[in-house]
């Protein structure tokens, strides 16, 4: 009987930890299940992807402190549609800002750095789109531009 009450007690206690690793890990990814878009498609060509921010410290990082080429694109995924605002904190470049709803283009900013570089950056334009989004795309200022990408243009995640 002393065997049978532990073997009970190990298997409801794997149970339990086995719920736990998977709330937590619930918690822990903002991505949807599906996989993810290695880069995407515009006008018959495509760009790669050269960063995807997933979880929130992805996110919050982006491109700050980081050189960004013509050639960097960055993939935010987020599991629901909603009005994700942006804003340049520590990132040196001009930026385009690419908010997309499906295959959609729902809005686009020409984004610039702050103005002010102190410790709290209180100064920095917050980039509201006031648009649903499933995925923000951020490129070197200028690519929007190059394209001639437009409000309302069908890209391709691949």
């Amino acid at each position: 009987m002393k065997k049978m009450v532990t073997a009970g007690i190990s298997v409801s206690a794997a149970i339990v930890l086995a719920a736990a690793a998977l709330y937590y890990a619930a918690g822990q990814s903002h991505a949807p299940a599906q996989s993810l878009p290695s880069g995407f498609a515009f006008d018959g060509i495509t760009y790669n992807f050269t960063m995807v921010a997933v979880t929130a410290e992805q996110q919050e990082q982006g491109l700050m402190n980081r050189t960004v080429t013509n050639s960097t694109f960055e993939l935010f995924v987020f599991n629901t549609s909603a009005d994700y605002p942006f804003w340049m904190k520590d990132t040196y470049y001009p930026l385009d800002i690419i908010w997309v709803n499906g295959n959609t283009v729902a809005y686009i900013y020409n984004a610039i750095p702050c103005s002010s570089y102190d410790s709290a950056q209180l100064n920095c334009t917050i980039y509201d789109p006031h648009v649903f989004a499933d995925y923000v795309i951020e490129a070197r200022s200028g690519f929007v531009n190059s394209t001639g990408m437009k409000v309302g243009d069908q890209i391709r995640m691949v």
